[in-house]
């Protein structure tokens, strides 16, 4: 079950994020604190320097990858940031004790401040209640645009309403309350449409308005522009734009190159897939799953350039190549049909797999042919013994279509070197050897010189010349 649509497992896995950045953020929150010991404002500049800074580079992020976004939820969020952060810049600068304005007084940035957090507060409720839809970002960024410089302009007319005189103004205390009400009315509302949010980034977002919501009540228990009070919400406003940037990192580069990598990974297998399938098909027979004609021309040349080499060391081994032809196959077609000709082919196949050694080559000739390359035989007798285990395998009694069906074989079988040291010579007093196999059935012929007849060789012609020709 999805941590979200278990409260107490999503509750638990908020915490989990918290604590995981909780040693880092102690440490921060302590050296900050002893900076605003030595200096409030430089505490001050710093904090909203950093939120300021971070929030342009939330925008940037959000800007550059929102092709890759599904929806322009975390940009809007993002854009707002932006312009709160230009807002939020100005406030800096006209901080009582900053000098930069006339007066110099408290309502200037806490009117800035509360104009800021308006403008966060409603883009992020904007952005839960349509989070699905697609919006131009061009007219996004022109629309905060004329928003930032409207509240900018009023509060320097003097339309916007004071948020401190003598003290906190009812309506920046109430102020603070109707924006954290805002910020929560968006979390609840993005909880009912969690299903269409990623866990981690939900889980970002909520935590980054858990504080600003805490910034916000930060700043209601004011007791001087320089206390405790704005102390602990300019820290909690630093990690809750700090989240709003990781949830931009994690939606707009760490997925979409995870993803890209994940689409590269699986093109990369299926090409290596489709790539085998095509070698198989090209190497191997469809029917029995037995290595082709063309594979099998492949091995018998390498299994006589191998021997060749080793009788080069003075070592003796042959290469013993049998054709094997299944006798009266007509008959079987006629009584079982194609289909069940094809099982008795298939299990012809099988008994042929079991009868050779590793690194024997079995394949299928063509028809009801099978051919076998069988390296390292050391003598004649060794050849002999094998053909007669095939013929044995071969002729116990078949199961196909519920009829117990007899098959005999008959092979012709040839040496390198003893009888030819080229593949289509060997191929041919194989052929040749099996030719007079077949006038007997069920047995085996080794051949010899006396099956060298003009006749018969012309027969065998047109089987190997050229020799090495596609099966098709």
């Amino acid at each position: 079950m999805s941590t979200l649509n278990n409260p107490r497992s999503y509750i638990g896995s908020v915490l989990n994020t918290l604590l995981v950045i909780g040693l880092p953020l102690v440490v921060f929150v302590g050296l900050m604190y002893l900076i605003s010991l030595y200096n409030y404002l430089l505490f001050h500049s710093l904090a909203e320097l950093f939120s300021i800074a971070v929030g342009a580079a939330v925008f940037m992020l959000a800007w550059n990858t929102r092709r890759f976004m599904s929806n322009d939820f975390l940009f809007l969020i993002a854009t707002s940031y932006l312009f709160a952060g230009f807002i939020d810049l100005v406030h800096t600068l006209a901080y009582k004790g900053m000098g930069l304005f006339p007066g110099d007084d408290a309502n200037l940035p806490t009117q800035l401040w509360i104009a800021a957090r308006y403008l966060q507060g409603f883009s992020f409720l904007y952005a839960a209640l349509f989070f699905a839809r697609r919006l131009d970002p061009f007219r996004v960024f022109l629309g905060f645009s004329i928003v930032a410089i409207l509240l900018v302009t009023f509060i320097a007319l003097g339309v916007f309403p004071d948020c401190y005189v003598d003290g906190l103004t009812p309506f920046k205390k109430i102020s603070e309350y109707v924006i954290s009400i805002i910020f929560v009315a968006g979390v609840l509302w993005l909880q009912r449409k969690r299903e269409s949010f990623n866990p981690t980034i939900l889980r970002f977002i909520t935590i980054s308005i858990i504080f600003t919501i805490m910034a916000e009540l930060a700043f209601t228990f004011y007791v001087s522009v320089y206390g405790i009070s704005n102390f602990l919400g300019h820290i909690f406003k630093i990690v809750a734009v700090y989240f709003v940037y990781k949830s931009i990192i994690e939606t707009g580069l760490k997925q979409p190159f995870d993803l890209l990598f994940r689409d590269m990974k699986k093109r990369e297998t299926e090409l290596e897939t489709s790539q085998k399938l095509l070698h198989e098909l090209a190497t191997h027979d469809l029917l029995t799953g037995l290595p082709n004609r063309r594979l099998f021309e492949t091995r018998l040349t390498q299994a006589i350039e191998k021997a060749r080499q080793s009788n080069h060391q003075d070592k003796e081994f042959h290469v013993q190549l049998i054709l094997m032809d299944t006798d009266n196959f007509k008959n079987v077609n006629d009584l079982l049909g194609h289909l069940g000709g094809d099982e008795v082919l298939k299990e012809i196949a099988r008994r042929l797999r079991a009868e050779a050694r590793d690194g024997d080559t079995v394949a299928r000739w063509g028809g009801d042919e099978f051919t076998l390359v069988l390296e390292d035989i050391q003598s004649v007798e060794d050849g002999e013994r094998i053909a007669k285990r095939i013929l044995t395998s071969m002729m116990a009694p078949m199961q196909i279509q519920d009829q117990s069906i007899e098959v005999t074989v008959s092979i012709g079988i040839s040496f390198y070197p003893q009888h030819a040291k080229l593949e289509e010579d060997l191929l041919r007093c194989a052929d040749a050897a099996l030719f007079r196999a077949k006038e007997k059935k069920n047995g085996y012929q080794i051949y010899n010189e006396s099956m060298q007849n003009p006749f018969l060789n012309a027969k065998l012609q047109s089987r190997y010349s050229p020799y090495l020709q596609s099966d098709t």
